[in-house]
């Protein structure tokens, strides 16, 4: 089985059953996600790999919706699915991808159960809540006519220089 992952799928999230060994549970979560799900270049940081017995009292849907972000309604259909799930499952966010487009192969011991993608509520502006904030910028200013004269700054440093300067002979043998 491959499953095709397009690379403007940034909010997507994959439920995977697996069926883990104790010595699988017990390597390292980031090589055993790269192994499962055949690409070492994965973010581990948004693959969890856990045992459903970690969420008791929670549970699988849940923890899609509270913590995931899932929304109720597209969890509310797998529901009997979800809570029927033992044992370990991989869950792969979208943006363990790095939003490349990728298809993956994964190994046969994952058996992908659900695919949802994260409730994200749509951005909208508000004005700011202050008067400071109100009206509106103009132009920039014109630059300032007088130029400056950088020739000044050095004439006038180099008088203090010379000025020092003979102090000091007048000074050494004077």
């Amino acid at each position: 089985m491959s499953l095709t992952i397009p690379a403007h799928d940034r909010h997507g999230i994959r439920v995977f059953a697996a069926r883990l060994s104790p010595d699988d549970f017990r390597r390292d979560k980031a090589r055993l996600a790269a192994e499962l799900l055949g690409d070492p270049d994965l973010d581990p940081a948004f693959i969890e790999i856990f045992d459903l017995a970690d969420l008791a009292g929670l549970g699988l849907p849940a923890y899609l919706t509270e913590g995931l972000g899932v929304p109720d309604a597209a969890v509310a259909s797998d529901r009997e699915r979800l809570e029927a799930l033992r044992g370990p499952v991989l869950i792969l966010l979208s943006k363990a991808l790095h939003g490349r487009a990728l298809t993956l192969t994964p190994d046969p011991r994952l058996t992908l159960v659900a695919t949802y993608a994260e409730d994200r509520p749509p951005v909208h502006f508000e004005p700011l809540p202050t008067a400071a904030a109100e009206g509106t910028l103009g132009p920039d200013m014109a630059p300032d006519p007088t130029p400056q004269r950088p020739e000044s700054a050095f004439l006038f440093l180099g008088l203090a220089l010379a000025l020092t300067g003979a102090t000091a002979l007048w000074l050494a043998f004077g």
